[in-house]
């Protein structure tokens, strides 16, 4: 003990601090410890949580995302089914419209042959009617005349003057 009083060091002061510090180790744990081990234990709980939320959420927006991406392929395939039936459509309203307008054209085509052999036929019986007419002047002025040389010539330059006011032309 002479070693520690040499040193200044005093036993009882020792004891004391010793037996204090053991009090105020124990009041430390008593209240103070529990408390700050149940809020890091709290915490740590909560950061666990907010980990797992996060990584459901995660998987969660994962599948909505696969969800929607099959979605968008089915409504681009839709589209595309619906834009190759629209085409096919337009190609079939297409063809029904170029043969209808090839029947009509050629219902105008034989409508006009129709009117074009009409007027032919007409053309043809107004110079039949013509001649028959020319023919029968000229047969009158033959009849009333006799049938001289020069008589028929000038007859035959009248009936050609006659049939210059009567030609087709």
């Amino acid at each position: 003990m002479d070693i520690l009083n040499t040193l200044g060091i005093n036993i009882k002061s020792v004891i004391v601090q010793g037996v204090g510090f053991i009090i105020l180790l124990f009041v430390l744990k008593k209240f103070l410890f529990g408390k700050i081990s149940a809020l890091i234990k709290e915490r740590s709980e909560g950061i666990k949580n907010s980990y797992a939320k996060i990584e459901e959420d995660k998987s969660a927006a994962e599948k909505l995302k696969i969800d929607y991406q099959v979605k968008l392929t089915e409504v681009e395939a839709e589209a595309a089914t619906k834009i190759q039936e629209a085409i096919n459509e337009g190609g079939k309203l297409s063809e029904g419209i170029v043969r209808r307008a090839q029947e009509e054209a050629e219902i105008i085509r034989s409508k006009a042959q129709e009117g074009i052999e009409q007027e032919r036929k007409k053309a043809i019986s107004e110079i039949r009617n013509q001649v028959v007419t020319l023919s029968l002047l000229a047969s009158s002025r033959i009849i009333q005349q006799s049938i001289s040389k020069q008589t028929a010539e000038k007859l035959v330059d009248d009936v050609i003057k006659d049939m210059g006011g009567l030609s087709v032309r």
